[in-house]
């Protein structure tokens, strides 16, 4: 009456056409092979890693690559792809114990910072007096002034001297 007799047993679960039935320890052990194949250091979303799955190698018994990519693509339906809040909350618990675990150590806050371009230099310069002069122009009308002054600079002016101003006007 409820359908049980048109489902699979708990043990086994119906395959896409053409595929035999697999045994829940056949999807295990694909589940397994393909724990076995990922990258050491998987931190990419899991449909990039799964895109770059070598199928070939995650495939045992009769079951071949195409045939292993086709019931993981079948389980994986069944499972949720997506976080709690309390999954979230235990992250973001473990980030906040090791903040830099996985970062590179350029990355740390105190880690001194590159010394601005001469460029940019100029342009954080010169930016508010233009600005205060010409309070109507938008901020993308501004660096277009600004960026053509310093294109208009000599070579030896936007270099700069020791870091001390030397562009005038």
């Amino acid at each position: 009456m409820n359908g049980e007799a048109d489902c699979p047993t708990d043990l086994e679960m119906a395959a896409p056409k053409g595929q035999d039935r697999w045994s829940q320890e056949d999807m295990l052990t694909l589940l397994e092979c393909m724990k076995n194949n990922l990258p050491s250091n998987d931190s990419s979303k899991f449909k990039t890693t799964e895109s770059h799955m070598d199928w070939e190698k995650v495939a045992f018994k009769d079951f071949s690559g195409d045939m292993c990519k086709l019931k993981w693509v079948e389980i994986s339906n069944e499972v949720r792809k997506f976080r709690t809040l309390t999954e979230l909350i235990l992250d973001a618990q473990e980030h906040v114990k090791n903040p830099y675990k996985g970062k590179k150590l350029k990355k740390h806050p105190d880690f001194p910072k590159k010394p601005l371009t001469p460029y940019f230099r100029f342009f954080m310069e010169k930016r508010a007096k233009y600005a205060k002069l010409h309070p109507e122009m938008s901020n993308l009308d501004l660096t277009k002034i600004l960026s053509k002054k310093y294109k208009e600079l000599p070579e030896k002016k936007k270099v700069g001297g020791g870091g001390a101003q030397v562009w005038g006007g």
